[in-house]
């Protein structure tokens, strides 16, 4: 019952943020602000409803929450206008610089891991997985194709483990969700599976993850920036920026705004941020 639930809502959730929106503010301008979905559109809606609420009230302009139903979808969205700001992995932030100017406009900082984040590896206890040369022939679940923490990050270090990414393991459909991964993992359809570091605790309640553990760690990189598209005209990306460098570390809003997203505050970022990652992904052909 409760997944049918669950899986209701986040249909509904998902259905009324792309046909009618998520709205806040009252002006006569639209500022579409789209969040790339790592969890489901339920979580993803209760995380960032206080922080369009916010821009709304700094801008003056209604604010209007969007969750794509997937990667794909939200960079289809950002690409064809649909989509006046982003919030999305550092990966998916320098692919789509490729196609259209992108501005950063801050970088999200997290109460754990700060402006840096990182991938694991993660298996069943008992599947005799120790190090990573072990998922030699095994089966692997990721999320997406552009999952930075999800994919990407793991590619790179199998690859730098020694390990062949393209023939010494099977590489299952993506999976959409870190929270699928791990239950992949856990029900022994994939043996071992990659998931960002921060959402691993986030599985309680959803199987017991005493079961699994973590054979290996990512390098850090920069975390998800916020970005402005070509459709965000510059005085309102102005006062979206300012809006969000606002919420700083212990800042006096800050907890109760992005507290439910579990974000700290936002730092000032540039685009020359992201040249390493960019450099990490054409190892592994994502740009």
């Amino acid at each position: 019952m409760v997944n049918k639930y669950v899986s209701g809502a986040a249909t509904f959730v998902a259905a009324l943020a792309l046909i009618v929106g998520i709205s806040a503010g009252n002006a006569g301008a639209e500022i579409r602000l789209g969040i790339l979905p790592r969890l489901n559109a339920v979580e993803m809606y209760t995380m960032f409803k206080p922080l369009a609420d916010y821009l709304a009230e700094e801008s003056g302009e209604k604010t209007t929450l969007v969750i794509p139903k997937d990667f794909d979808a939200f960079q289809a969205m950002f690409k064809s206008g649909q989509l006046d700001i982003g919030f999305a992995n550092p990966l998916i932030y320098v692919q789509l610089g490729q196609d259209a100017p992108v501005e950063p406009l801050a970088l999200a900082a997290e109460k754990k891991a700060g402006t840096k984040f990182r991938g694991i590896i993660i298996a069943r206890k008992d599947s005799g997985i120790e190090r990573l040369q072990d998922l030699k022939g095994r089966k692997l679940a990721f999320v997406e194709k552009n999952s930075a923490a999800g994919y990407i990050f793991q590619m790179m270090l199998l690859q730098t483990a020694g390990l062949d990414i393209h023939r010494d393991f099977t590489l299952l459909p993506f999976v959409k969700t870190h929270a699928n991964v791990a239950l992949a993992i856990f029900n022994r359809v994939a043996d071992a599976g990659g998931i960002r570091e921060d959402d691993f605790d986030k599985m309680r309640g959803r199987m017991d993850i005493t079961q699994l553990k973590i054979v290996g760690y990512t390098d850090y990189f920069p975390n998800w920036p916020m970005f402005a598209g070509p459709t965000l005209n510059k005085d309102a990306a102005a006062r979206v920026k300012t809006a969000l460098l606002k919420l700083r570390r212990h800042g006096p809003r800050t907890a109760a705004i992005l507290g439910p997203a579990a974000l700290a505050g936002f730092t000032p970022v540039s685009d020359s941020d992201y040249d390493q990652l960019r450099q990490a992904a054409r190892l592994v052909g994502a740009l």
